[in-house]
C-alpha cells in the first residue's frame, strides 16, 4: 500500500522521503528519482533492538535494504536518533558510522526525556563529542549531515 501511495504522490510531481525502522523494498528504486529513503540506526546491537525497538526489523536488513537501493541510484539517508548514552548501551559510533558510510546524508540526534540518560552525568559532553565525531566523518567522507537542535550544548 505503501508503494502505491508514494507512486500517486510522485504523480502529482510531489517528492517523497521515507524514514523507517523496517525493509526498504526495492521497488522503490522504479519511483521518482527525487524521491528520498532513510532507515532510523541507534545502535548495531541486536539486543538493544529487541528491548528498545520491539517490532522493528533486524539491524542487518535495514542497513542491507537501503544499501540496495543507494547502489540503485536512489538517494539515501540515516537518523542515528535518538542516541542512547553509554549507561544504556556500550557502542562504537564509529562503527556505526562506517557501516552506513555509502549515504547521502546523516542527522544525528541525543536522546531526550529519559531518566537514563539525565542519569548520565556526562551526556552533554558526550553528546558534544558524538556530534562532533559524526560532523569530521561526514566532512571527511563528502556526506551531507545535520545534528539536531539540542544536541550540541554549551
Amino acid at each position: 500500500m505503501s508503494l502505491k501511495a508514494i507512486q500517486k504522490i510522485n504523480e502529482s510531481n510531489i517528492n517523497c522521503s521515507v524514514l523507517t525502522k523496517g525493509i526498504l523494498p526495492i521497488e522503490l528504486s522504479e519511483q521518482s528519482p527525487n524521491n528520498v529513503y532513510g532507515i532510523t540506526l541507534v545502535s548495531l546491537s541486536e539486543n538493544f533492538r529487541k528491548k528498545y525497538e520491539p517490532g522493528s526489523a533486524p539491524i542487518t536488513d535495514r542497513v542491507a535494504a537501503l544499501k540496495a537501493l543507494h547502489d540503485a541510484g536512489c538517494r539515501t539517508w540515516v537518523s542515528i536518533e535518538p542516541y542512547p548514552t553509554p549507561n544504556i548501551v556500550e557502542q562504537d559510533l564509529l562503527e556505526i558510522l562506517h557501516t552506513i558510510s555509502f549515504v547521502d546524508k546523516i542527522i544525528f540526534g541525543r536522546m531526550h526525556y529519559n531518566k537514563e540518560v539525565t542519569a548520565y552525568k556526562l551526556r552533554n559532553q558526550f553528546f558534544n563529542q558524538c556530534a562532533n565525531v559524526v560532523i569530521e566523518f561526514c566532512t571527511q567522507h563528502k556526506i551531507d549531515y545535520h545534528i539536531k537542535d539540542g544536541t550540541i550544548t554549551p
